[in-house]
């Protein structure tokens, strides 16, 4: 069975996305970072062909940079699947600690911090918040300090025997996350087409000077072709000068929207189309 790599360990948001996607009996893998994720996908001499489910925007935090810097890393990664998953977060702590002004250190991953940020300055204005590599590894910390809690999920506080302090914190009810589906793979099969949206992520690197974004893109505007993200990273070695992630509601096959995408390579210094793939 394929081997599905995500960010561990048991009970982070990520899991639970995997769990949902490809049921409880799938062959689930839990990696100690996405830098671990990436390098365990494109191990060359991986039996079977992992793929891996890793977070790359949230709807209140945007774009999940390690994802994006990862992808711009390993040319050899395709997106497969594109899905979205609510995320809620609970403040946890050991059973002991019951009043929140006990409360002195706030552990989470990055994200979770930043989406629970003003419910967390209300709730606890003089806990310090400190980043864990994820809300799991932050539940499991939380679980073995005094006057610590997470902000992490149910399943955590299960397999961690952490009470809940207070329930969804995060400070938008419409908290979602997006989640691709990756491959290394170069047999791998395109998934059968499901309801909704297909889409098409790409990396550009432009020339910097005035106005190259804006003719690179203006081929799509002339064919029809909807931009429904645009985000910038930095380019390794290369101060001050990015690359550009762009996703794209296509799937290349309207002639139109091929003949745009190779007149946005000819006015490109490079291209790449990291992948196809439906949104559910």
């Amino acid at each position: 069975m394929t081997p599905i790599l995500y960010l561990g360990p048991e009970g982070t948001h990520s899991h639970e996305a995997a769990l949902r996607h490809f049921g409880p009996d799938a062959p689930l893998t839990p990696c100690l970072s996405l830098y671990d994720a990436f390098e365990r996908l494109c191990e060359p001499n991986a039996r079977p062909r992992p793929v891996a489910v890793v977070p790359v925007e949230n709807s209140s935090e945007g774009p999940v940079t390690q994802t994006l810097d990862q992808l711009a890393t390993y040319p050899g990664v395709t997106i497969t699947e594109g899905f979205s998953l609510p995320i809620r977060h609970h403040l946890l702590a050991r059973p002991g600690l019951r009043k929140l002004a006990a409360v002195t250190r706030v552990y989470s991953h990055p994200q979770a911090l930043g989406q629970c940020r003003a419910s967390l300055r209300k709730l606890l204005p003089h806990a310090e918040l400190l980043p864990e590599s994820s809300t799991a590894a932050a539940a499991r910390r939380a679980a073995a300090e005094p006057e610590s809690a997470a902000l992490a999920s149910n399943a955590a506080a299960r397999l961690n025997g952490l009470s809940v302090l207070a329930r969804d914190l995060q400070d938008s009810d419409a908290n979602v996350t997006r989640f691709f589906v990756l491959t290394a793979s170069r047999r791998a099969a395109r998934p059968a087409p499901r309801a909704g949206e297909t889409r098409s992520l790409i990396h550009l690197v432009i020339g910097n000077r005035p106005g190259a974004l804006l003719h690179a893109l203006a081929p799509f505007d002339a064919a029809g072709v909807n931009l429904t993200f645009i985000q910038s990273r930095p380019l390794p070695g290369r101060p001050w000068e990015y690359g550009f992630f762009i996703e794209a509601v296509t799937d290349w096959r309207a002639p139109a929207a091929e003949a745009a995408w190779r007149l946005v390579l000819a006015l490109s210094e490079s291209g790449r189309r990291i992948g196809t793939y439906p949104v559910t």
